[in-house]
């Protein structure tokens, strides 16, 4: 359990980076979790090839791991619209409520027993986060776009890590995203033409170490931690994910 333990904590320092891009990359959150899943799935194509893991033969399979990643995608579109539409911490803060809704959706999800202590634990969470805003109406937009947020990322599927390797589950995922996300990115820019869909130099390069290092590296490491951590530890544990975002925010 220790070696676990310690995946899925360097998974949350990654984590703790993640909203930092949102601030860095210029590109609205739509086109910015495009290239993210869409980066993100060419280098777990060629570490599949690395490491000789074939194909799923099933398509139904396949579609069934791919729809995991839609809602990942969903959940990062509205988690880097509140950073867009607030600030960095307010979307940060705002994921911490993954384990309120995890409490609530992991027992319809995998069948389990609901558990009450779990469920209390959360709404503390919620009132805790209450608290922290006191309901600034400046930033009412931002955090309803983070509750939304973490009511999608709560949704993640953990049985599917006791079938599959989880490199190819995040593969297939990242693919899922890449193809929904990218069938509704014409109309997208069909009704918002202002928007930029080309990245510059400093966005590549970015998106880059998004798509490697808080996208690949760090869903694999949950991936590998849910074979012996439930879901609502995981969630739970992330909001030590802030303390390495206001670290990283402060050295940007």
């Amino acid at each position: 359990m220790k070696k676990y333990y310690l995946i899925l904590h360097s998974a949350v320092l990654l984590a703790g980076f993640s909203g930092i891009f949102g601030k860095l990359i210029s590109l609205n959150e739509i086109t910015l979790v495009w290239y993210r899943v869409f980066f993100a799935s060419i280098i777990l194509f060629f570490i599949l090839k690395i490491y000789n893991l074939k194909m799923l033969k099933s398509f139904s399979e396949a579609v069934n791991i791919s729809k995991a990643g839609v809602l990942i995608t969903i959940h990062w579109i509205f988690f880097y619209a509140s950073i867009k539409y607030s600030n960095i911490s307010i979307g940060v803060v705002c994921y911490c409520l993954t384990s309120f809704f995890t409490a609530f959706f992991e027992p319809l999800l995998n069948k389990k027993k609901f558990n009450l202590v779990q469920a209390l634990l959360s709404i503390l969470t919620l009132l805790g986060i209450s608290l922290i805003f006191h309901f600034n109406s400046s930033y009412q937009l931002g955090i309803l776009l983070g509750v939304i947020s973490s009511a999608f990322a709560a949704l993640y599927n953990e049985r599917l890590v006791q079938f599959y390797d989880s490199k190819l589950i995040n593969f297939y995922q990242m693919l899922g995203g890449t193809l929904v996300l990218g069938a509704a990115l014409p109309f997208y820019f069909y009704n918002f033409p202002d928007q930029t869909f080309i990245p510059n130099l400093t966005d590549i390069f970015y998106l880059l170490i998004l798509a490697s290092c808080c996208t690949v590296a760090l869903y694999v490491m949950f991936a590998e931690s849910l074979k012996k951590i439930p879901a609502y530890h995981k969630s739970n544990i992330q909001p030590r994910a802030n303390l390495f975002h206001n670290i990283s925010l402060f050295i940007f």
